[in-house]
């Protein structure tokens, strides 16, 4: 790491979840900006540690939340701004068991980044949450975790992620006062829904039946790769010419919100 840090004006920091702030500190101390992969901390004095560590040195700090470059939910942010009032979001990220993450929970792994979306897109506190869990022998922490989340208007997020599901599911769902958004992280697809006037009672219906006029559209988007718009946005940052679309602050404040989903967890076990 020593040789690292005398030779490097910007690194990537990929190492195992707990130990991103051993890593990204004397890094940041240096002055060398980071790229530091989700989760962004595992305990709050190492988020606090990496936060002071970049402030006195001036180094930048981007966090790895991929999606945010994904072009379907760059779409989706664009056309809800400032135009919309979201009223709920529907989240659900399953997949089946994996060997790659072994040291982290399923909300810590894979939840955080639904967390993230639905916490930029809605951009208010949030005020209230509730989680339950299920939890798989062998593996660490909760294996499949539900959590509702009530933000400061009223707007409330239900998300899902699992790692003992079968299929893979990568969807976000968004319901607004006047459209839906279904958008499939996946396949970087986005789908509007709106609902048009009720039809008029034609000669040939009966009584209690109506039209209800609906028109579907698809976004047509340039599918991309998220982990290359991310490489290219770091350094941009380093270079001093962009800031960083998620910051250190937020991405402690996230991992603030997944501890506070593991306390609602325990909270709601039953026995307690």
């Amino acid at each position: 790491l020593d040789q690292v840090v005398s030779m490097a004006d910007a690194a990537s920091v990929v190492v195992p979840s707990s130990l991103h702030a051993e890593a990204a500190v004397p890094l940041l101390e240096a002055g060398v900006h980071c790229l530091i992969e989700k989760p962004f901390v595992t305990t709050e004095a190492d988020g606090v540690a990496v936060l002071d560590a970049a402030a006195s040195s001036g180094a930048r700090v981007l966090v790895g939340h991929i999606e945010r470059f994904n072009p379907a939910v760059r779409q989706l942010r664009e056309i809800l701004a400032g135009e919309h009032d979201i009223l709920a979001v529907d989240a659900r990220r399953m997949s089946a068991v994996s060997a790659r993450i072994t040291d982290v929970d399923v909300v810590t792994d894979l939840m955080v980044h639904d967390l993230d979306i639905i916490v930029d897109l809605i951009d208010r506190p949030v005020v209230d949450l509730t989680a339950r869990a299920v939890h798989r022998s062998g593996t660490a922490g909760d294996d499949y975790v539900s959590a509702l989340l009530t933000f400061e208007g009223g707007a409330i997020a239900s998300l899902t992620a699992s790692r003992i599901t079968q299929n893979r599911v990568r969807e976000l769902q968004v319901t607004t006062d006047s459209r839906f958004f279904a958008l499939d992280y996946a396949n970087q697809d986005l789908f509007i829904y709106r609902q048009g006037h009720l039809g008029a009672l034609g000669a040939e219906m009966d009584a209690g039946q109506y039209v209800l006029d609906v028109g579907t559209e698809q976004v047509l988007l340039r599918r991309t790769e998220p982990l290359v718009a991310e490489l290219s946005h770091f350094v941009d940052v380093a270079r001093g010419v962009a800031e960083p679309i998620v910051t250190a602050a937020h991405g402690l404040e996230m991992m603030r919100l997944v501890w506070q989903i593991h306390a609602a967890v325990r909270k709601g076990e039953v026995g307690d």
